[in-house]
């Protein structure tokens, strides 16, 4: 690569992460400007609207006692899930696998508002309101080709050797993988339920069409604040989904880093 092109391919990269990272770096700002004036850059540091933000019963409630505990349901639901239909799908041969393997990603291509329109017609029709089973459940309906396709991906690189050998040395099928397979697929177990974590907790399509009293979660919260409310609440509440979310996604990559040779 010539120079030039180096240099021209450099700057496209720069101007791609300042147009991603920049509306990040001004919310961040905003939620720390103690003006209450959304300036940017910020005129004064201060920590107001975070305490703000823990101190109003419906932020914290929404936060704590819905999107995180929501999240965290659809997290280890979709990896048990998850692994079963990975399995199933990348060790069976059975008559329609493929069609399987496409119900499972179809989620993915089907816009967010239409499936959160069909999932609240599906719910009236059987009389099931709004609460954190029915938030999680279609959550789970987002969350799981994530999973299946991160956990398809880690056992494309499994030998199935592995289990037979452990097989032949006396183990029965389900300890062979769960002792031979499972350990080797660990990366991709904690990544794909981070996935689905990140999918339930920054939701708002379906939680807007599937949320009820008292089962609000934070996005839905902060976008029906953004009608009424005008301060920079709605910023730090925003800095903290921007913060959980990144700091898992920095643990992982430090856990399942490749380790350098020696």
């Amino acid at each position: 690569m010539t120079p030039v092109a180096r240099r021209i391919l450099l700057t496209v990269v720069i101007a791609i992460y300042a147009l991603i990272l920049a509306p990040i770096v001004v919310v961040v700002a905003v939620s720390f400007d103690g003006s209450g004036r959304y300036a940017f850059p910020p005129t004064q540091l201060s920590l107001h609207w975070f305490q703000e933000f823990f101190q109003s019963a419906p932020y914290f409630n929404s936060f704590m006692y819905v999107s995180l505990p929501i999240g965290l349901i659809v997290a280890v639901v979709a990896t048990f899930l998850g692994i079963l239909v990975a399995t199933a799908l990348t060790r069976c041969r059975f008559l329609g696998r493929q069609m399987a393997e496409i119900y499972f990603t179809a989620p993915l291509f089907v816009p967010d508002i239409l499936l959160a329109a069909a999932l609240y017609l599906a719910y009236s029709t059987i009389g099931m309101k709004g609460s954190l089973l029915s938030i999680a459940a279609g959550h789970l309906v987002i969350a799981l080709p994530y999973v299946v396709r991160t956990l398809m991906a880690g056992m494309a690189g499994i030998d199935p050797r592995l289990e037979e050998a452990a097989q032949n040395l006396g183990a029965s099928p389900l300890q062979a993988f769960t002792h031979a397979t499972l350990p080797l697929l660990q990366s991709s177990i904690v990544s794909g339920a981070a996935f689905a974590f990140i999918v339930s907790f920054s939701d708002i399509n379906l939680s807007l069409f599937l949320s009820g009293p008292g089962t609000t979660t934070l996005p839905v919260h902060i976008f029906s604040q953004l009608e009424f409310q005008d301060d920079p609440t709605i910023a730090a509440a925003s800095t903290l989904q921007i913060l959980l979310v990144g700091s898992m996604l920095f643990v992982l990559q430090r856990l399942f880093q490749r380790t350098p040779a020696r």
